[in-house]
């Protein structure tokens, strides 16, 4: 795994890793990417739009899905880039038309 360093403001752009995951969704079908060991970010991508929920590992894994009207802070981002994780965690894919949905994962040095 690509260890980043703590601090990440030095960086203009990402370095390549060598942790990428992927999920091929069917069209409005969930799928959950797990967290590998020693990763604590995630850059994703996809081929077409896609909304990710996100939970901490040791808890009840919540499942995307694709928002209608959502008043109440419980729905799921559209098209995510980098975030910060803990290993364990999962995140929750959905995408209205389907497609593949790319998890580059970083480590922290």
């Amino acid at each position: 795994m690509t260890n980043l360093p703590r601090s990440t403001d030095q960086y203009f752009a990402l370095p390549f890793t060598d942790t990428i995951n992927a999920l091929s969704l069917a069209a409005n079908t969930a799928e959950t990417m797990t967290v590998p060991a020693g990763a604590y970010y995630v850059a994703m991508s996809a081929t077409a739009d896609f909304y990710a929920k996100w939970t901490a590992a040791g808890t009840a894994a919540a499942t995307a899905t694709v928002p209608g009207d959502t008043t109440d802070g419980s729905g799921a981002a559209c098209n995510p880039t980098l975030r910060r994780v803990s290993p364990g965690d999962s995140i929750s894919v959905i995408s209205p038309a389907g497609g593949v949905v790319t998890f580059e994962f970083f480590g922290r040095g």
